[in-house]
């Protein structure tokens, strides 16, 4: 089964995927595709003759410099989103297959935005790892040392959880301490009947 995990900023997403992969459940996460998928020469060639030289470091983009180059213009966020999802997508369908090909009984695919995106087709089910919007302000201010109002501005830019709640199979709330969610994970395990299967 390939399991599709997603959620918001904040609610827990990668704390899930690390657990699931200290058990040896092997995890497909789109966010580090993405960073080796920048890296690629007809990317970077895409991108900067969509975005001009300046968003490059040492030959190599700069994230910080590329993302204050698009800061809250949508059109070019959604430019850069068709220069790079073709590709993170083909690459992720290509680890998926490989490892279905190895028999692989559970293959855990980390997608942020799986229902933005509209990649639904990628998972046989999907579990939303979900916090209350207090926990994740709270979680956003002390990672990023922000301010209240930022925080909620980023979660007010995101489909909310709400809505993601109703498109998925099933849901961890993650308002708790790591071990509590540990416990949350094993749980869904369990009711998976995946217990004990490292594989």
């Amino acid at each position: 089964m390939v399991l599709g995990i997603t959620g918001g900023i904040a609610t827990g997403k990668t704390a899930v995927s690390n657990i699931l992969q200290e058990m040896g459940f092997d995890i497909i996460d789109m966010d580090i595709i993405s960073r080796e998928v920048i890296k690629l020469p007809e990317i970077i060639k895409m991108l900067t003759e969509e975005f001009g030289i300046d968003i490059l470091t040492d030959g190599s983009v700069d994230r910080k410099k590329l993302r204050e180059t698009v800061f809250n213009d949508k059109e070019k966020v959604d430019k850069i989103d068709d220069i790079m999802h073709p590709a993170i997508i083909k690459i992720s369908q290509e680890k998926i297959e490989k490892l279905k090909g190895m028999k692989k009984k559970l293959i855990v695919v980390v997608i942020p935005l799986l229902f933005e995106v509209h990649l639904e087709y990628l998972a046989d089910k999907i579990l939303l790892v979900a916090a209350s919007r207090e926990k994740q302000t709270e979680r956003i201010i002390k990672r990023d040392n922000t301010n209240k109002t930022d925080a909620e501005n980023i979660i007010n830019s995101q489909m909310s959880l709400d809505e993601k709640r109703l498109k998925s199979d099933y849901i961890i709330e993650n308002n708790g301490s790591l071990s509590e969610l540990r416990e949350k994970v094993l749980k869904f395990l369990n009711n998976l009947n995946y217990t004990g299967e490292n594989i």
